[in-house]
Parts: C-alpha cells; structure tokens; sequence
C-alpha cells in the first residue's frame, strides 16, 4: 500500500472561522456549538449545554457556517478533537474552533477525519498545541500537521469502515439514551407527578393494565412535600441506603494494573457512565470501596464548575480490560438496604432537577466544588408502596438490561475499530486483509 504524507492545508479545500470575538448569545434561537460538544469517541457533535444565537446574528455575524460532512476541528482547551458535521446541520460554531471541509481531489473526507483521530496525528497536535493553562493549537500550524495518505481505494475502504462502526456505535447510544428516557418518564410520571394516582383520585382511567393500576392508591394524604399517594411515605435517602466515599490516590499510585479507579471522567458529560475514564490503579482500599458491575455512583467533586458533574449519578459496567475497580475520593458508591428502593429507582430520583438543585445547595467551594457528605442521606423523597416500586424496578431493569448490551456492543465495536485504525493507516495491516477481519466481526 503506497503511503505518501501531506500536510493538513494542503488536504483542506475551505475553513470556517469565526474565531477572534464573542458572538451575541439569546436564550432561544439557533444552537451555537463549544468546544466541550465535540468528543473524539462519538461520530457527531453533542448539544451539552450549549448556548443560542438569534436568526438575524446567525445570518449576519458570522464569516460563514459548516456544511453537511465538514470536520470540525478544536483549537483550543482540547486541541484536536474532531467531529463531523451532520445533516441538516442544526447549529453553528463561534470560538475555539473551525470547520474544514476536505478537497476530494486529493483525500476522502471519511478518511481524513479518521486520519486525524489516529494516535499518530493526535500525538503530534499534542506535541504543537502552545499553551499551559489553556493549550490551543494554531491554524497556521496547519501546514505542520502531517497527514499519511494512502492509494484512493484504500482511504475509501478506512475512511467508510470508521464511519460505519462509528455509526453504529452513535446509533446504539441514541438507542440507550431513549431507553432511559422511558425509564425517566415513567419514574417522573409515577413517582413525581403520581399521575396513575391522580387520575384514578379524579375517577379517570390511569391508562394502565388493571392488575398494574390497582396497586397505586386512590388519594393523596398531606406530608412535609406536599400532598403524596395514601400509604405512601416521605423519607430521607440516608434511611434506604448506604453511601461509601472513595478512596485518595496519589499520581505515584497511577500505574499500569489490573485495577482501576472509578473517576470523575467516568461521568458521561450527556448523562451516563463513561468506560473509558477508568484509570489504572496499584495502590491499597477497602473492601466495601470496590465497585462493581451495576453499582450506582454519584460524583462528589467538579474540578471546573463548568461541567456540572457534581450530584451526577452513573450506574457502573463492568470492564473488558481490569479485574476489579475501585472508586476514588471524588466519587460516591450508594447502595440500596431497603427493598422499596433499586439501583434503577435510584438513578432516576438522582437524575431529577430537584435533587440536582439539592446537591448544588449542599456543595461547598467556589474553583472546585465538592459535595457535603450529608448531601445525598439528606435528601428528602417520596417511597412508593412495595408493589409499585417492584413493578418499577421490572421495567426500569428491563430497560437498562438493554441499554447495557448494546453498550457491551459498542465496546466491542469500538475497539476493533480503534485496533484496526493505526494498522491500516501506517501500512502494517492490508486493506485485503482487513476486509476479511471487518467482515467475520460484523
């Protein structure tokens, strides 16, 4: 496979940039997209976030927007992280950021987005980025990046085999974040709006299966929350569960190992648990620190304040490449000791605004926000009758059971992927070759 290197300008038929001033922001209107929408691991921009520019700012302010299939390129905080523009395109971009659109000519966009994920032309972006505190990459440097560049036939072949497992990969996602949405719906429905026991209280049918419908009650009674379903009863979370701290490490303590810590970049930005923010761990823990497949965690620090990751829950996967994982001192493991409250109950009570809005209440810090340890035992809730929290936690399980298996999915698919990437970028793996390895796996 004939192999010649290029520099990046020299691939780039036009960039959009809108760098250099703030754009005016309104609070509805067109998305604008920052930088912390565009993640290496997913095919398209998030919208984590994101900020609005009215109709006329979008048609007057800026120098020009992103077409279907344009890369978008980070310059700045993250420098290199890439994503492709999806059609319709829905959003436009301001600062810190460009969008590059490919010269077919000479390279096929599909490829030249997979060739700026590999590990040999990341490496060199973080090798160029200028930049202590805030890295950013310039775009005159450009010219600098180096890009292999393979036959035709070939970048088609690696560009269209990114893109498809990629796909994939962003489809199982969008999959599961509806699973979880319907889990979501139903615990607001009944466990938040108690719409089966209004209805039936207003003698309507609640719409459910009559053996369902006739474990909720009838009639509110009033409590310190405001009026809750009969026989039903307020308590605080710390009466139903128990909340283990994680353990402090040090730097020195971070080594290559069949252990690993559960940390905060295990909390998806979207919502969700992020494998891929375990870190390899050798030093000492406790017994009841170590997490496991199915644990619920909750993250107790936000190093920026930005993300708004403190208070946020994840239930845990378990790992292709550790033994055992452990969590650190910013993450909370809460475990249920009732039988009325699940892992799933319990995601989705800690997924509401208003628990988010207690968590915030009770964090202390201004740069580094930190979660008290009475936060989350605090919190006040509404437990359901036996009946109804077991049939929640039916669905609610049945849901998240297929979410983690099209995760499992993803991984698997992630990882040929990611092994196949650099082979066939730098001429080790034949393209033939490939094809019979892509074709056996999916």
């Amino acid at each position: 496979m004939g192999i010649e290197t290029l520099p990046f300008s020299q691939l780039i038929a036009e960039v959009v940039d809108n760098r250099g001033r703030s754009c005016p922001t309104v609070n509805h209107g067109v998305p604008l997209i920052a930088t912390n929408c565009i993640r290496n691991e997913l095919l398209y921009p998030t919208y984590d976030k994101v900020r609005f520019v009215s109709h006329e700012t979008y048609a007057t302010w800026f120098r020009g927007h992103p077409l279907p299939g344009d890369i978008l390129f980070v310059n700045k905080a993250t420098p290199g992280r890439v994503c492709l523009v999806p059609s319709p395109v829905g959003f436009c971009i301001a600062q810190d950021m460009v969008a590059v659109r490919a010269d077919t000519r000479k390279v096929y966009p599909k490829y030249l987005l997979a060739a700026l994920r590999s590990k040999v032309v990341q490496d060199q972006i973080s090798q160029m980025h200028v930049g202590t505190l805030i890295p950013h990459f310039k775009k005159g440097d450009f010219d600098k990046l180096l890009i292999p560049v393979p036959t035709p036939y070939d970048q088609q072949f690696i560009g269209d085999t990114y893109f498809e497992l990629s796909a994939k990969i962003d489809l199982n996602r969008k999959m599961n974040e509806t699973l979880e949405g319907i889990a979501r719906a139903i615990f607001k429905s009944w466990f938040v709006d108690f719409d089966p026991v209004r209805a039936k209280a207003e003698g309507h049918d609640p719409g459910l299966p009559t053996e369902l419908a006739d474990l909720f009650p009838s009639s509110f009674v009033d409590s310190e929350l405001g009026p809750i379903p009969e026989g039903w009863e307020v308590k605080p979370t710390g009466d139903c569960v128990t909340c283990v701290k994680g353990k402090s490490y040090s730097s020195a303590e971070l080594k290559s190992s069949t252990t690993a810590l559960v940390t905060l970049k295990s909390f998806d930005p979207g919502g969700g648990y992020r494998p891929e923010g375990l870190k390899p761990y050798t030093g000492g823990f406790k017994a009841e620190q170590v997490v496991r497949s199915g644990d619920l965690v909750i993250a107790c620090t936000d190093v920026t304040q930005a993300a708004e990751v403190v208070g946020r829950p994840a239930i845990v996967q378990s790992s292709d490449a550790f033994d055992s994982l452990v969590a650190s001192l910013d993450v909370l493991i809460v475990r249920p000791r009732s039988p009325r409250v699940s892992v799933p109950f319990l995601y989705c009570l800690f997924r509401t605004d208003a628990f988010k809005d207690h968590t915030y209440a009770h964090s202390t810090g201004t740069t580094v926000l930190h979660l008290s340890n009475e936060a989350v035992p605090s919190y006040d809730s509404v437990v359901p009758s036996p009946g109804v929290s077991r049939r929640f936690d039916a669905l609610a399980t049945l849901l998240f059971a297929q979410a983690d298996k099209r995760e499992r999915e993803s991984r698997i698919l992630a990882a040929l992927r990611d092994a196949l990437l650099p082979k066939l970028i730098s001429g080790e793996l034949r393209v033939p070759d490939a094809e019979r390895i892509v074709g056996r796996c999916v």
